[in-house]
């Protein structure tokens, strides 16, 4: 399961669908503290007593629940055989920023199968026109043993074996198409919106690093460091030049005054 980043007019259109659904609870208020009312003179009232609601209080559904994008375990696109079975899904999204929510099983109004990568994940972007492939990097070959115990608690039936590379080709009949390999970045820490339980990825080399329980975003840091260096590297010429140009004042203040020429 994906998580979608929501833009300016998905956030735009959650909004309004709370201020509407605001003034139907308002509008709704009183007739619920009616019926509240003539249920208590009757010796029979509601456990609770209707509230009010206000803008502070007033709450829809989280916006999260609109922007997730489920794939599998259906419509498989493609799949190779044993010994190394494997199963690929090509889906449509829209344009955007998407995060791995984890390995998700969701269907509204029942429990939630799986683990939400809540605690630290990954990020890419998906652009129009193009196929973006993530390869085979959700099978999380890339983790070895280590990686795989960094991620749980249960640690009794993780494989024993080395890392490997991913794989970041299409499958065959897709290669003809426009497609990239998913730049990934690391994902912070996320609201478990959808009551599963709580994990996170295994660190991912050059991506992701945790620092007890903070994601690192490896690749921000190396983009942050070399942006540093290089203002540290022109603030160092800029105090070179002056330096010189201090030391040229200065060389010129100690020469002697020329003599005035006579004047008859």
């Amino acid at each position: 399961m994906f998580f979608k980043t929501p833009g300016p007019a998905e956030i735009a259109n959650y909004e309004a669908k709370w201020r509407e659904e605001f003034e139907e609870a308002k509008a709704d208020y009183p007739k619920k503290l009616a019926r509240y009312e003539v249920a208590k003179k009757a010796g029979r009232p509601p456990k609770d007593k209707p509230v009010e609601p206000t803008e502070a209080s007033f709450a829809i559904d989280p916006i999260e629940l609109r922007m997730i994008v489920p794939f599998g375990p259906q419509f498989v696109f493609d799949k190779t055989e044993a010994p190394n079975k494997s199963f690929s899904y090509l889906i449509e999204v829209e344009p955007g920023e998407y995060t791995w929510l984890g390995p998700l099983f969701y269907l509204p109004g029942t429990p939630v199968a799986g683990t939400c990568y809540c605690m630290g994940s990954v990020r890419f972007e998906a652009k129009a026109g193009q196929i973006t492939s993530l390869g085979d990097f959700l099978g999380q070959g890339w983790a070895d043993r280590k990686a795989l115990e960094a991620a749980t608690v249960i640690r009794e039936f993780l494989p024993d074996r080395p890392a490997r590379d991913t794989d970041w080709s299409v499958p065959e009949s897709l290669a003809s198409y426009p497609h990239a390999k998913a730049e990934l970045r690391a994902a912070g820490k996320r609201n478990n919106f959808l009551n599963a339980l709580v994990g996170r990825m295994p660190p991912v080399p050059g991506v992701l690093a945790y620092d007890r329980d903070i994601p690192i975003d490896l690749i921000g840091q190396a983009q942050m460091k070399v942006t540093v260096d290089a203002e540290a590297r022109q603030q160092a010429e800029e105090d070179a030049r002056g330096a010189d140009i201090a030391e040229a004042d200065a060389a010129l203040a100690a020469e002697p005054a020329p003599n005035p020429a006579p004047v008859q």
